[in-house]
């Protein structure tokens, strides 16, 4: 594997010095091209100071070693790293890791991301758990408060835009998360006109009175695999950052279309193969990014608007947002000209749109009379599902803990339990579950993606929250239809 490292460069010498062998890093650094007769020549003959390599040759084994060195070409060097006395076919010999002073400081900015990434991982699962409670006890309570209102239209309008408002946070949390834990998304087909046509008057009032905004829609532009919440989020990120951009008076365009591609037009952009793709633009007039950031900008945390608050994380989300649909981003900006985004996504080969949620009758949805018990250490969401099952139907009590767990196992018949906690918690109180006579099933409440993206354990199922009355009630009336014939 190090033969073929980019950053870490390897060389194996004779004691006297000689150059048995070395990997491409070390014939790049020592400006060595592959047709030089590198082995055989002397190492020393590379060092500033040629009587180091007395001091350094006769370090103890596995140490830490500087070097100081010229290239073939006399460009100055400073390697860093360790050596290692080894036995060969030949005899015994000396071999060397090593990275350069610039290569160092890119591993030590990859070791600081991953460390960032991690505890933004960390930080996310947090508040995604502590939000996800508060959207599910919201969500759940609106859609109850819904089924109150079907015969008043003009409430029920209103109470189902502040019901997708907030299924649309629920979304973005989800997005943070997997973002955070390189997830996939989940998917859907969908309409990137009608994207952007529902979320136009937000952009408007991002962007404010002094900038134009465009939409140039193709009609028949096509439907894309992917994240309805997270495109959204990919429009708006790119129209406030050319906001930012344009600083006073300006345009914004935010363009849709469809393209044929050739293999070689696709391959030249990046993508697997030709065929039928859509594409996604934001284009402004406003400053451009220099050339010197230009290739850095989907870097995560660089940012050029560190002094107005820049995160460095906005682009970095473009960028996978087009890789997890299968497609690439493209950037081109001129200084005082302006910048230009482009997602190329594939077009969908299935073209019809799922059919977004809609809040059911209580008359459509699976009841049951079952005895439900629900583990949820917040009251609020304890609340919301026992309201929920009742008036589905079920007998539901509570658990605050595993104690209370155990007693309503014991006490009496059990068909379901729902606990409200990471999956991986399920299978200890699964286990204590299975003492109990009939065993029930278990429903699993989870933040993150929907169950059919999950892997979930066997007996165990898998529901994301905040959940809508008809996705709590059909895991309910599956998990209970798989349960075992009883005794």
């Amino acid at each position: 594997m190090l033969e073929q490292s980019g950053i870490v460069a390897t060389i194996t010498l004779a004691p006297d010095g000689r150059i048995l062998g070395a990997n491409a890093r070390m014939r790049e650094l020592l400006e060595a091209s592959a047709s030089d007769a590198l082995e055989g020549r002397s190492f020393p003959e590379f060092f500033v100071q040629p009587d180091e390599w007395s001091s350094w040759s006769q370090a103890r084994a596995d140490t830490t070693a500087v070097l100081r060195l010229r290239s073939a070409r006399g460009a100055a060097l400073s390697l860093r790293g360790e050596l290692h006395r080894a036995r060969t076919p030949n005899g015994r010999a000396l071999c060397g890791l090593f990275v350069s002073a610039g290569d160092e400081a890119q591993l030590r900015a990859a070791v600081q991301h991953g460390a960032r990434m991690e505890a933004l991982g960390s930080l996310t699962a947090g508040i995604a758990h502590d939000f996800n409670n508060l959207l599910t006890v919201l969500v759940g309570n609106l859609y109850l408060v819904a089924e109150e209102l079907r015969d008043r239209p003009k409430a029920f309008e209103k109470l189902k835009s502040a019901r997708d408002a907030s299924k649309r946070g629920a979304d973005l949390i989800k997005q943070l998360l997997a973002f955070a834990r390189r997830e996939p998304l989940e998917s859907a087909v969908i309409d990137p006109c009608k994207v952007v046509t529902d979320i136009e008057p937000l952009l408007r009032r991002a962007l404010g009175s002094k900038v134009v905004l465009r939409a140039e829609l193709q009609p028949d532009a096509g439907k894309i695999l992917a994240s309805t919440a997270q495109l959204e989020s990919v429009i708006v990120n790119l129209a406030i950052n050319a906001r930012d951009a344009i600083g006073a008076k300006g345009t914004v365009t935010v363009a849709v279309r469809r393209v044929q591609l050739s293999p070689t037009e696709a391959a030249a952009r990046g993508l697997a193969k030709g065929g039928e793709y859509v594409l996604v633009r934001v284009a402004d007039d406003g400053s451009g990014i220099p050339a010197d950031a230009i290739d850095r900008v989907f870097e995560p945390f660089f940012s050029t608007k560190r002094d107005r608050g820049g995160t460095g994380l906005g682009l970095s989300m473009v960028r996978w947002f087009a890789e997890q649909a299968g497609g690439v981003v493209e950037l081109d900006s001129v200084v005082n000209r302006g910048t230009t985004v482009t997602l190329v996504l594939p077009l969908s080969a299935d073209q019809n749109v799922e059919p977004g949620d809609k809040t059911m009758p209580l008359s459509t949805l699976p009841t049951g009379h079952e005895r439900v018990l629900v583990l949820a250490p917040d009251e609020a969401v304890r609340a919301t599902v026992r309201q929920i099952l009742e008036v589905l139907g079920y007998s539901v009590e509570f658990a605050a803990g595993d104690e209370d767990l155990a007693a309503g196992i014991t006490a009496r018949k059990v068909d379901l339990l729902i606990i409200d906690g990471p999956a991986r918690d399920a299978a200890a109180l699964l286990e204590r579950a299975r003492a109990a006579r009939p065993t029930p099933k278990i429903v699993v409440m989870v933040e993150g993606q929907r169950p059919r993206d999950r892997g979930s354990q066997p007996g165990v199922s898998v529901l994301a929250k905040p959940f809508t009355l008809a996705e709590l009630a059909a895991v309910v009336r599956h998990s209970l239809d798989s349960l075992p014939a009883r005794p």
